[in-house]
């Protein structure tokens, strides 16, 4: 009977340590990696998945048409926490087991998080694109403890940012329908959606959502945002309709933003070229300790299922 043969999709894989790739292969897996250093696209994906017994996936797209062409697949281990990319439903009818990394993910995108609020507060982005050009304008920046910021989403990433911005002493709102004010921390005020927006001097997205339920923040959330408010979202790129964000920027409504996530990637769009506006490329998670610990935990999540279930497999 041939070995589990599974599929590493990841654009970086053992970049910094080898031993994910090594505990594969000693728990006698056949593994294959993604040998295009970049997301796979949708077009791509049937061909090169279509041995695959298991995947150790990014954030590449697997709807139910991917699902159904891929009769082998029996695991998806998500090297991250979110999964909207995947159609649970399709899975779960296909008996597709799915595993993520949820843990490993909140320390790294809290801190980013944390990072780009004071970067805004302190104008970073704006200091650093005029002096670019040669200009030596000084602009003046605010103590955290001026600001009311509001945490979209209060799950483990909103708690750890929370956490970690409580030594600057700022005013913290949370927007969370499944959570009520007994479940928060002292000092913590939950609010309506509505009055988040409009009493927060910066919005930080920290929620789940499916794509298909559209954008979080339109033309009418940025409108009820406080005037001269910053938007940052380290959480997932459709939650924000870009266009009105790029409005709101651009009209001044808005001061600035930070993000790490786009509709699409890699972003080219007009938004990485406002000098009010912070961009990174989807890196939230990507620090040595953190990036080590969820491939290690993707591959023991693949290890476990196959070895679990023991399954027949095809034979290719």
């Amino acid at each position: 009977m041939a070995r589990p043969l599974v599929y590493v999709s990841l654009q970086q894989f053992c970049e910094q340590d080898d031993r994910p790739r090594r505990l594969l292969e000693e728990a006698g897996l056949e593994v294959r990696v993604n040998p295009l250093g970049r997301r796979l696209r949708r077009e791509e994906m049937t061909a090169l998945l279509r041995d695959a017994d298991g995947v150790l996936a990014g954030v590449e797209p697997y709807d139910a048409g991917i699902l159904a062409a891929l009769p082998r697949l029996h695991c998806i281990s998500r090297c991250g926490a979110g999964t909207d990319a995947i159609d649970l439903e399709a899975a779960r009818r296909r008996g597709i087991t799915i595993y993520t990394t949820a843990d490993e993910v909140v320390e790294p995108v809290a801190q980013l998080t944390v990072a780009m609020i004071l970067a805004l507060a302190r104008n970073l982005p704006v200091h650093q694109s005029e002096l670019r050009e040669g200009q030596w304008v000084k602009h003046t920046g605010v103590l955290l403890s001026e600001w009311t910021i509001g945490l979209v989403g209060f799950g483990r990433i909103g708690r750890a940012v929370e956490r970690y911005l409580r030594m600057f002493k700022p005013r913290v709102l949370v927007f969370d329908p499944a959570l009520r004010q007994r479940d928060l921390p002292p000092a913590v005020e939950l609010r309506d959606f509505p009055s988040l927006l409009s009493e927060a001097d910066v919005v930080s997205l920290h929620a789940a959502r499916r794509p298909d339920e559209g954008p979080l923040l339109g033309p009418g959330e940025f409108a009820a945002m406080k005037p001269g408010g910053y938007l940052v979202n380290t959480a997932r790129g459709f939650l924000v309709d870009e266009a009105a964000l790029l409005d709101a920027l651009q009209s001044g409504r808005l001061a600035g933003a930070a993000l790490d996530v786009f509709q699409q990637e890699p972003y080219e769009g007009p938004l990485s070229t406002l000098p009010n506006v912070l961009c990174t490329p989807h890196v939230a998670t990507l620090t040595k300790t953190s990036r080590a610990s969820m491939e290690w935990r993707s591959a023991k999540n693949l290890i476990q299922h196959f070895h679990a279930s023991r399954q027949p497999l095809l034979s290719r």
